[in-house]
């Protein structure tokens, strides 16, 4: 084999091998702790269910959604006990419709209402938010 294959192969090995230790000290500086100072970046999670909704127009005929500007994450509804939950969302517009309590479930309405939340109950307090909506 001549010098420049061997130097080839050589290069190749270093460069797989920093790249093995790069990929080791990303790999170790992910999760854990965030005693890093860093703050939480800015901007609108887009997980969040938020209530209540406005139509937005349509798209091929559909209509579509956006959070109205007084929406809120409908998390913030899981641990509260129900009466204080129905209250939260009453002071943003929204109705609360209990889809499951105590692990029955029960009939709720399937039209789509942009301000109905649907969640489940367990001993009086939300357990999870289901949807926003309805519909079928």
């Amino acid at each position: 084999m001549n010098n420049r294959r061997r130097n080839a192969r050589a290069a190749l090995a270093a460069a797989a091998a920093l790249l093995a230790v790069a990929a080791l000290a990303l790999a170790a500086g992910c999760g854990g702790d965030d005693d890093s100072g860093e703050e939480e970046p800015a901007g609108a999670d887009l997980t969040a269910v938020v209530c209540p909704m406005e139509e937005a127009g349509e798209v091929d005929g559909i209509t579509q959604y956006e959070p109205a500007e007084d929406a809120f994450d409908t998390a913030e509804l899981v641990g509260l006990e129900i009466n204080e939950a129905r209250e939260t969302a009453g002071d943003h517009g929204c109705e609360i419709v209990i889809a499951i309590e105590d692990g029955e479930g029960l009939p709720v309405p399937i039209e789509i209402d942009p301000t109905r939340i649907y969640v489940y109950v367990e001993d009086d307090v939300v357990t999870e938010v289901e949807g926003v909506g309805g519909g079928l």
